[in-house]
């Protein structure tokens, strides 16, 4: 039970989230700068900024000098009277945002024009009234404590009493941005631009020089740096009531918080207009979600800390030591233009590799430090809301929609005693986990027979971290098996033992599976586990089957590469997976870069992999995985049928709509109003001159900027969107729909990912049944396309419903009642 000490405590939580922020940059502009402040991404950003400030100062003072080539830039107008300390410490500070989160230049000039034209704006407000300066800045300070509020609070106050500057232009932005991000890059030694290259176009990042990632990685890295704006609660989180009420209790924080992030205003206006009627559904199940109760799994805790610690290196889990860098060959004055241009992208690749490896390390000891915090606590709890399909997340990026290694730290809180069904589920779920020799594709029976086989190496692998670790780290899920190997230890030593590990009923091919059941397809049915059967289906084996049977037909010296290296249902999974989607073979190739190409690079780069078995070139490799894609479009299409139909019957009445500028309006099962509307915006380019580390001189480069959206609807975005939008829609209703129902036959604890369902062992067979039967309920009286086409054609003119001839997809034979049948649909 928590109590008024608990509440005071999370208010001020919640507080310090904003506050510590704020506290670091007013520090830097007050010169005060306190050892205790100075974490070591400070420490880079305070070392530079004389350095810059000088830089910025010199570049001012040539603008002012400069006769005989015309006007001045633009910008010298603009920063000339600005204190250059300040403004090198915002282009620092903004860079190192930039840097965290894998930021584009063009992002990066954004920010740090906006940051100058607030410090002009608040300049202008002294000069136009001190006292009016005064008095505006102490009551936004008392009664906002969040800076973004101030800033706007402010604003609204200068502008009543008569000081209204108008805003800038996102190209004035971006070209006052220009001298300080040049002066950072000349003289910072901390920040470059580098070069990513993706699908047909190459993206221009902020990034870590070589030196600063070094001394970076050697430094004890405090965490305060990166502290989350939103973190998890210690108390449950407040209910939402409304669209803006938030999940926190401080107001200032909870109006940080919509329950629909990005909602147009139109889908805010539904959702209020909703809210005067009562509570919706889709509301109540979210609320029910956040109000359960969490405790951080300390054995897994202490095994993240003791990977990382050692710089352990498996599966996805973070690298923390960086590639050794590539020196310039001593011969390269004799190398030809082929070998110099292979050497620099390979050093490229490296350093690229090593821009990922920045942003990983500091992501993990945040979340090491948020862990560590959070384990002090009995117990805590996770926000969450909506985004615009109705998909729901938590809203702190600490959860469990993280991977592997951030998931398994996650136990809910209120376990209850195991009786033999709770067991079998928890088995069940260290098979599932663990997934050795396949045994997660056979039988229930199976799985818990494997369990009871291996029952002492499973034992020893939950008590001992270390000694286990070539066995467990070589799990599907290495950290989610350790977990469930630790529960079952406990379960081993005490029958009693109230288990709260959550085990997971995931289902198979969600897309697919909704597919299937609005057109009642019963091949596709059987594929995707709808239909009752001895063992459960594999749609991505058979898949991959027929991949590899046509792999063997082709003559192609592509088809031997992929035939040495191996095609599993692991290679075609995420494709066939995505192809519900809207999915192409554009898509699919990249997706098999990203998956396989990539990791394959990085085993040549840390020098674990002789050479690349598809090639030394991106290009090789490239045109390796569009040959794949393209036998994995043409297998997966055999292999699933009514998902073309639905795809096609969704953008075909997307597009009708588009052509009279309209967006998608679908309201789910559930009432969740799920509104799809892309704009086309207005693109300008602008030239500037940039300052190349390398040749250290500045270049004459070009940025697109979007300047604003237009009001006419992105009809090519639109259509390809929708497939998805509305999918996704469908499967978060069906999970919103089952918390509703499982909450009914009295289970209180949920752990739920879009299309995997959780709860307690001792209430798995209750979830069990819920699922199943939330998904009859909604497919069973109830058309997905005719709901769909009848909402949209509501807004269609005459003329527009006319040209549209109404197609929905046939009808097939599957029984959906059979699903309670189906042991393998979530298991």
């Amino acid at each position: 039970m928590n109590t008024s000490g608990d509440i005071a405590t999370q208010i001020l939580r919640e507080q310090r989230m904003f506050d510590q922020g704020r506290e670091r940059y007013l520090n830097r502009q007050e010169g005060s700068l306190k050892p205790s402040t100075q974490n070591n991404p400070h420490r880079l950003i305070t070392d530079a900024l004389p350095k810059v400030a000088e830089g910025l100062t010199a570049a001012i003072e040539s603008e002012q000098e400069s006769k005989g080539r015309g006007r001045k830039y633009a910008w010298y107008y603009d920063i000339k009277n600005l204190d250059v300390d300040l403004l090198a410490y915002i282009g620092l500070n903004t860079c190192m945002d930039s840097v965290s989160v894998n930021g584009t230049l063009t992002s990066t000039l954004t920010k740090i024009g906006k940051r100058v034209e607030l410090e002009i704006w608040a300049a202008g407000l002294q000069e136009h009234d001190k006292k009016l300066a005064s008095r505006i800045e102490q009551k936004v300070t008392k009664d906002h404590n969040a800076e973004v509020y101030r800033i706007k609070a402010a604003k609204i106050i200068a502008k009543k009493a008569g000081y209204d500057a108008s805003a800038w232009t996102e190209e004035r932005r971006t070209k006052v941005a220009v001298p300080i991000m040049n002066a950072v890059l000349e003289h910072s030694g901390v920040f470059e631009v580098w070069e990513q290259e993706r699908a047909k176009r190459t993206i221009r990042r902020v990034g870590l020089t070589l030196e600063a990632s070094t001394r970076l990685a050697e430094m004890d890295f405090h965490c305060s740096w990166q502290e989350p704006i939103l973190a998890p609660l210690i108390v449950p989180p407040k209910p939402w009531s409304a669209h803006n009420t938030g999940c926190y209790l401080d107001p200032v924080t909870a109006s940080m918080v919509p329950l629909v992030r990005g909602a147009s205003d139109e889908q805010v206006d539904i959702i209020k207009h909703q809210f005067k009627k009562g509570i919706p559904l889709y509301v109540e199940a979210v609320n029910a979600i956040q109000a359960t109760p969490l405790t951080v799994n300390t054995y897994v805790l202490d095994a993240v800390q003791w990977c990382w610690q050692e710089s352990k290196s498996f599966k996805k889990f973070p690298r923390r030591e960086s590639l050794e860098h590539m020196k310039k060959p001593e011969n390269w004055d004799d190398m030809d233009q082929y070998e110099r241009k292979g050497w620099s992208l390979e050093a490229r690749e490296v350093r690229e590799k090593n821009r990922e490896i920045d942003g990983s390390r500091a992501t993990m000891m945040q979340d090491l430090m948020t862990a560590s915090e959070l384990a002090t606590f009995e117990e805590f709890y996770l926000g969450w809301n909506f985004d615009k399909r109705g998909r729901a997340y938590p809203v702190s990026h600490f959860s469990y929609h993280r991977d592997d290694h951030i998931k398994a730290l996650f136990n809910l809180k209120r376990g209850r005693k195991m009786d033999e069904s709770a067991v079998n589920w928890l088995a069940v779920h260290v098979a599932n986990t663990g997934d050795f020799g396949k045994i997660s594709k056979q039988p229930l029976d199976s799985r818990i027979a494997w369990v009871e086989e291996n029952s002492e190496k499973l034992y020893r692998v939950g008590r001992d971290i270390v000694g286990t670790f070539e066995y467990w780290s070589s799990a599907d899920k290495p950290f989610q098996f350790l977990a469930a190997c630790h529960e079952l230890a406990n379960y081993i030593d005490d029958p009693e033992y109230a288990c709260a590990l959550p085990p997971q009923l995931d289902g198979t091919n969600s897309g697919v599976q909704h597919y299937s059941a609005a057109s009642l397809n019963h091949s596709d049915g059987v594929m995707v586990n709808l239909v009752p059967s001895d063992k459960p289906q594999d749609i991505y084996q058979s898949v991959a089957d027929n991949v590899v049977c046509k792999l063997n037909e082709s003559k192609d010296e592509k088809a031997k590469l992929w035939l040495d290296y191996g095609v599993y249902r692991s290679t075609v999974k995420r494709n066939t997976m995505t192809y519900g989607y809207s999915s192409g073979k554009f898509g699919f190739a990249e997706q098999l870069y990203e998956d396989i190409m990539r990791p394959l690079q990085d085993d040549v780069m840390r020098k674990t992999l002789k050479q690349h078995p598809f090639g030394k070139t991106a290009r090789e490799q490239k045109q390796a995985c569009m040959f794949l894609a393209m036998l994995n479009y043409d297998a997966v299409q055999s292999v699933i049928n009514s998902a073309a139909q639905g795809m096609a019957f969704f953008q075909n009445v997307t597009g009708a709509l588009a052509h009279e500028n309209k967006a998608v309006h679908f309201e789910t099962p559930v009432g969740f109003p799920m509104i799809q509307q892309y704009h086309q915006w207005d693109i300008k380019k602008i030239k500037i001159y940039l300052y190349d580390r390398d040749a250290k001189v500045l270049h004459r480069t070009q940025i697109s900027l979007r300047t604003k959206p237009s009001k006419k609807v992105d009809k090519r975005k639109s259509k390809a969107a929708v497939s998805p939008n509305v999918i996704h829609s469908m499967d978060s209703a069906h999970l919103l729909a089952t918390v509703l129902l499982a909450k009914d036959n009295g289970v209180r604890d949920f752990f739920m990912i879009h299309d995997s369902f959780g709860t307690i062992p001792a209430d798995t067979d209750a979830m069990y049944q819920s699922v199943r039967m939330t998904f009859i309920d909604i497919y069973k009286d109830w058309c997905l396309y005719e709901s769909f086409w009848k909402q949209a054609t509501s807004r269609l003119s005459y003329s527009g419903l006319k040209r549209l001839e109404k197609k929905i997809p046939d009808k097939g034979k599957l029984d959906i009642d059979k699903v309670m049948e189906s042991e393998y649909c979530f298991s």
